[in-house]
């Protein structure tokens, strides 16, 4: 069984998804776990890092390559976070969603299933109405579009890869279309695999 990376558009199941994958598996589920982590880590406050964690506006990515600007606090995290990740991949088989752990694993020579899940607008922003408890569908929609563009912002920064490329992944479900249940088996099955 290999460790399983998980990452999302916002609002297409990925934690749903992996927790069920981590139960049936019998393995741990990292999510914002890594931010308490990183906290523990750092000896910095858990709301502190959670409200810049996998978040970098548009602005900011664009400054980054045209000034001097230091960035140096995020820097820090990340970092900080990337060991938590190598240390909770160290122990075995898990699955941690986000955070571009597909690929620090994989620049650290670990043996994963890197996972990429996405869902049309319209699955998308029911659940991220329900997250939000909003039923403004320019507000939702306005929320969800953040939310992708800043995880997107972060992974490019971060890994100088394409944020949701197919060759980045072993594996890319459109988690609105199939349903989570079937995502869920089909990464049980692939990951109960040795590919």
């Amino acid at each position: 069984m290999k460790i399983i990376t998980i990452n999302r558009e916002y609002g297409a199941g990925g934690h749903s998804i992996g927790d069920v994958v981590a139960k049936e598996l019998g393995i741990e589920l990292y999510d914002r776990d890594i931010i308490r982590e990183t906290a523990k880590e750092t000896n910095l406050d858990y709301a502190q890092i959670a409200e810049h964690e996998e978040e970098i506006s548009r602005t900011e990515s664009i400054m980054r390559y045209i000034t001097p600007i230091s960035y140096e606090h995020k820097d820090y995290y990340f970092e900080v976070q990337k060991k938590v990740i190598l240390d909770i991949a160290a122990k075995g088989p898990c699955v941690i969603i986000g955070r571009c752990a597909d690929v620090i694993l994989k620049d650290a020579g670990f043996d994963a299933l890197h996972v990429f899940l996405y869902a049309d607008t319209a699955h998308r922003a029911a659940w991220v109405a329900k997250e939000i408890g909003s039923h403004s569908e320019a507000e939702v929609l306005k929320y969800m579009h953040k939310q992708d563009r800043a995880r997107k912002a972060y992974y490019e920064v971060y890994t100088d890869r394409t944020f949701g490329d197919r060759h980045n992944y072993d594996l890319m479900l459109d988690s609105g279309k199939l349903g989570y249940d079937t995502c869920s088996k089909l990464i049980i099955a692939l990951a109960r695999t040795e590919l």
